[in-house]
């Protein structure tokens, strides 16, 4: 597989976050054998980020993520992206409350025949948190 069709991956999985289509296609995008590391130090396989990811898109409608940059070296492809939507159900210390938020973030996806074996994912939760009324800004 080449980078171009690692970044074609990459982009189509990114951009389907919180839609009903990946809700039935994550094995078109993630190995068998895929692992999420997230800054922090959580690391979960397939099936918890899967639950984890489905369980965190519910809590959002008119979810968008855009992929506007991408670089591939090797077996990774960069993404960077920005992320739109409305919150519509509970966080862990954020109630829903119908505000809309747009953040940017990124994402290292590793490739493994074809598909996705190891995910770093970082948005900017901070501003996300801001824009929902759980932390005031800094002035």
């Amino acid at each position: 597989m080449d980078q171009q069709e690692q970044k074609q991956i990459s982009k189509e999985w990114h951009e389907a976050f919180g839609t009903e289509a990946l809700k039935h296609n994550y094995g078109k995008y993630l190995h068998d054998n895929f692992v999420a590391d997230f800054f922090g130090g959580n690391q979960v396989n397939k099936a918890k980020y899967i639950e984890e990811d489905q369980r965190f898109a519910s809590a959002f409608k008119d979810n968008r993520i855009t992929v506007v940059e991408q670089i591939a070296e090797d077996d990774k492809v960069v993404s960077v992206m920005t992320w739109t939507a409305v919150q519509v159900g509970d966080l862990p210390g954020i109630p829903a409350n119908g505000k809309s938020f747009e953040i940017k973030g990124f994402a290292i996806d590793y490739f493994k025949d074809g598909k996705v074996i190891r995910h770093f994912p970082l948005f900017d939760q901070f501003n996300m948190m801001q824009q929902l009324g759980a932390m005031t800004q800094a002035k």
